[in-house]
């Protein structure tokens, strides 16, 4: 899906398009010096371009329309704290939450309603396998009061793991909800630039308090899955990003963790999308509050009549359908498999032949 761009100027002359891509430097086989060598070797660069309409399971979870309603309800749940985050038609620019805030959250996971299910189902069979074994004198009160000790091991601590950090949470959310000290990345649409944000005390933010900023265009970065084995001889991947020239890694994957392949095929298509000034911006719930205000998707927008509310007035059943039709779609991603455009982009530099030794006249006589 292109489009005509209607506001010529709006984009920086460093600009991903898809269409036009600027002649770069051929880079040397396994020399990328963002890259150790065992990953040069284990892990797969992806392809660029020929992409589809894809997002992640998790991406996808996180901004459901049932979520983007209610944060039009309440825009501000946290009051007028103010993150270092900031998704919009320009950027994705990603931080983190504070390490005080981020190991609370990692206690209240263990606190999750099915984590604590999961872990009730073999007490519940124990409980009941005992009950029909046990002699006709033993009442059922009995047996109860005999098993709250083991309920209280199994189950208490992640009880007590989801009520303590919400309790804190509400109790004191100036002291404990809190940013990190700034952003991490950064991929600007309108700039065409990726920025990682650098927090050295002994360089510029530890003198100024303002981080370093490195930037390179989006088209000089190459995409990555790598693989781990975990426990039960499975493998996980997750998604990074790569300059060919420099010495820049930026971990993208962490948006949604260690998972399949394909999920991190549907993240590199999502980024490449929303990066792609030959094209409006990713159609999901994520963007469509700023759909107006990019020129590309405003002009495509018009153009198709498009709602301006299809996603966030969009009722529960038919996300529901839409949700599992993306999961098929994402499953049946084959991204290793297409053409690489950037290819066509590499300046051509032939490679100087080693010239043999001629040996000298007097040598020959």
């Amino acid at each position: 899906m292109t489009t005509d761009k209607p506001a010529s100027g709006y984009y920086g002359p460093k600009a991903y398009d898809s269409g036009h891509l600027p002649q770069q430097k051929r880079p040397a086989p396994g020399a990328n010096p963002a890259q150790p060598w065992f990953n040069q070797k284990a892990d797969r660069k992806l392809p660029w371009g020929h992409t589809e309409d894809v997002v992640p399971q998790i991406i996808r979870r996180r901004n459901r329309p049932e979520i983007l309603r209610k944060f039009e309800k309440n825009p501000l749940p946290f009051g007028d704290l103010q993150t270092h985050q900031r998704i919009d038609h320009e950027c994705y620019r990603h931080a983190t939450a504070a390490l005080r805030t981020r190991i609370l959250l990692f206690f209240n996971a263990f606190g999750n309603p099915f984590v604590i299910a999961f872990m009730m189902l073999p007490v519940t069979i124990g409980f009941f396998s005992h009950w029909r074994l046990s002699p006709p004198d033993e009442t059922f009160g009995q047996m109860l009061i005999a098993f709250i000790p083991i309920l209280a091991i199994f189950v208490g601590p992640l009880i007590a793991c989801n009520l303590i950090p919400s309790a804190l949470f509400k109790l004191f959310p100036r002291q404990l909800i809190k940013p990190d000290k700034g952003p991490l990345w950064e991929l600007n649409r309108r700039t065409g630039l990726v920025t990682v944000f650098h927090y050295d005390k002994k360089g510029v933010w530890g003198k100024t308090g303002q981080p370093e900023e490195e930037t390179a265009p989006f088209y000089e970065f190459d995409a990555y899955t790598s693989n781990e084995l975990i426990h039960g001889g499975g493998v996980v991947h997750t998604l990074y990003l790569v300059h060919r020239y420099r010495n820049i890694l930026i971990p993208i994957g962490t948006l949604i963790g260690k998972t399949n392949p394909e999920e991190c095929y549907a993240l590199w298509d999502l980024f490449q999308n929303f990066m792609d000034t030959s094209r409006p911006l990713p159609d999901i719930p994520l963007w469509e509050e700023h759909r107006a205000n990019d020129p590309i998707t405003a002009e495509h927008d018009r153009r198709t009549n498009r709602p301006p509310r299809y996603w966030r007035d969009m009722d529960n059943e038919t996300w529901k359908q839409k949700n599992e039709e993306m999961g098929l779609q994402v499953l049946r991603l084959n991204t290793p498999g297409r053409l690489d455009i950037m290819r066509n982009s590499w300046a051509y530099s032939p490679r100087p032949r080693p010239r043999k030794p001629v040996a000298s006249r007097q040598a020959t006589e």
